[in-house]
C-alpha cells in the first residue's frame, strides 16, 4: 500500500522510509515519558498528556506552535472540523483561537513546541495564510526534533549554554519546516500589533502584579494610547492579562504534576479557588476535572 510523503515522495508500507518513521515516532514516545518523569525549565518541548478525553473551549496560541501527535489524535472543532492523527503534525498560526478536543488511543500523547518570531529565516506571514495546517511529519523533521528531546537531560551546570543549545534546535526545526514549505502558517509579522506587544512583556512573568502604568513606560506609550489600540484589537488590559494567566496555567496543569494553589501562585492568583472559578469560566472545565483526565 503506498502513501505520500510531506516531501512528495511516494513510500510502501514497511518500505525503510516508514520503518524509520515508525522508529523515529516510537524513540520520541520513549523521550516524552521521560520528560513528563523530569521536566526541564525552560525546555522547548512540552509533553501534552490524557488517558481520558479533553474537550478544551476556545485556547489562544500567543506564539505559533508545532504539535506532534504521538499516541491517539487531535480533533479542532467548529469552524475547522480536522483531525490530526497520530503521526502528524498540527501548525498553528500565532494569534490563533478555537477550541479542540485530545482522543486517547489508549492514552493521547503530544509534544508541543512554541517558536519565537525570529526562528524562522524570513519574516512575515505569507498571503491568504491559514490559522491552522495538519501536514504528515517526515523523517527530517522527525529526526530534528529527537535531537532536541535528546538534550533534554544535559546538566545544568552551565544552564546558559545548555539554554543556547537547546535554541538551535529550535531554529534548526524552524529551518527544515522552512525548507519543506511548511512553514508559512508559523511566520510571524515583523510589525505586531499593540495585543502582541502587550502580550510578549507580560509573558516575561505573569506570577507578578502588572500595573497599565508600569506597562506603558515600558513600552513607550501613553496609557490613553495602549486602552484605545486594544480597544481597536477586541480587548483591553485586564482582559488580556487574565486570558494570558489562564492559558499559562492550562499549560501547568496539563504538564507538570503541581498542586493547583502553585499552578494558581504561578499564574499571578494568590487564590487558588479564584484561579479555578476563572478557569472553569474561560475553558469550560474545571482543574481537577482536567487533571482527572490525566
Amino acid at each position: 500500500m503506498a502513501s505520500t510523503t510531506s516531501s512528495g515522495d511516494r513510500v510502501v508500507s514497511g518500505s525503510p522510509d516508514v520503518q524509520h518513521s515508525d522508529y523515529l515516532l516510537s524513540r520520541l514516545w520513549f523521550q516524552s515519558q521521560q520528560l513528563m518523569d523530569r521536566p526541564q525549565e525552560g525546555f522547548p518541548a512540552l509533553v501534552f498528556h490524557c488517558r481520558d478525553m479533553q474537550s478544551l473551549h476556545r485556547v489562544h496560541f500567543y506564539q505559533p506552535t508545532l504539535l506532534l501527535v504521538l499516541k491517539g489524535a487531535k480533533r479542532i472543532e467548529s469552524p475547522y472540523d480536522a483531525i490530526c492523527p497520530q503521526g502528524n503534525l498540527l501548525l498553528i498560526a500565532q494569534g490563533s483561537e478555537f477550541p479542540f478536543s485530545n482522543i486517547p488511543d489508549d492514552v493521547y500523547t503530544a509534544l508541543v513546541i512554541c517558536f519565537q518570531p525570529d526562528d524562522f529565516p524570513f519574516a512575515g506571514p505569507a498571503d491568504h495564510t491559514p490559522e491552522l495546517d495538519i501536514v504528515q511529519a517526515c523523517n527530517n523533521v522527525l529526526t530534528v526534533i529527537e535531537q532536541m528531546m535528546s538534550l533534554a537531560d544535559l546538566p545544568a551546570d552551565n544552564p546558559d549554554i545548555r539554554a543556547l543549545l537547546w535554541q538551535q534546535r529550535r531554529r534548526e526545526l524552524a529551518q527544515i519546516l522552512t525548507v519543506l514549505n511548511q512553514d508559512k502558517v508559523l511566520r510571524v509579522t515583523d510589525n505586531p500589533g499593540w495585543k502582541q506587544k502587550l502580550a510578549d512583556l507580560l509573558q516575561t512573568d505573569l506570577s507578578s502584579t502588572w500595573q497599565i502604568n508600569e506597562v506603558c513606560q515600558m513600552l513607550a506609550i501613553s496609557e490613553s494610547s495602549l486602552r484605545r489600540r486594544l480597544k481597536e484589537e477586541n480587548t483591553g488590559f485586564r482582559e488580556l492579562l487574565e486570558d494570558l494567566r489562564l492559558t499559562h496555567g492550562l499549560g501547568l496543569l496539563q504538564t507538570t504534576q503541581w498542586p493547583v494553589n502553585q499552578v494558581a501562585l504561578s499564574c499571578g492568583y494568590q487564590s487558588a479557588s479564584r484561579f479555578s472559578e476563572r478557569f472553569r469560566k474561560r475553558f469550560r472545565i474545571s482543574p481537577a476535572e482536567l487533571r482527572k483526565a490525566r
